[in-house]
């Protein structure tokens, strides 16, 4: 995951000079260069991962497979609006690297929101971690 991210975030700091331009126009500082899209990607890739992770620890298994399915969706749009948004001539021709790392992005969410997706769904039913139903002998014994 860290390695997709450092590659996001170099190809989207490495426009051609027609994206430079747009950036600068547009004033997307967040990709300006590379520590800056470094730093917006990973913030997106860690917010996500802990969303993920508390949803697998912290939530019952329909719940959970109801949120990893609708970022899952989430990230299949996000995915067809880069798509057809770089395919306008306007965002065409900022580079070809500049492209393949906005479409980078949505693919690593939806990897990861899919990969909790199917670890969620070939989890057993969940077991009381705690309580008398578990064992514990202090629970047990009071």
């Amino acid at each position: 995951m860290l390695i997709l991210s450092i590659t996001d975030a170099y190809l989207l700091a490495h426009p051609n000079m027609i994206g430079k331009l747009g950036i600068l126009i547009y004033k997307h500082s967040y990709i300006k260069n590379f520590p800056r899209a470094l730093t917006t990607v990973l913030i997106v890739v860690i917010i996500s991962l802990l969303i993920c992770e508390l949803v697998f620890r912290y939530s019952k298994k329909r719940t959970a497979l109801i949120i990893y399915a609708s970022l899952s969706g989430f990230a299949i749009f996000w995915l067809v609006y880069v798509y057809s948004m770089f395919s306008s001539f306007a965002f065409r021709i900022t580079g070809k690297a500049f492209i393949y790392g906005a479409h980078l992005l949505p693919v690593i969410l939806g990897g990861m929101y899919g990969r909790y997706l199917i670890r969620k769904m070939l989890q057993p039913e969940s077991t009381p971690q705690y309580g008398p139903e578990k064992g514990n002998i202090e629970n047990a014994q009071g």
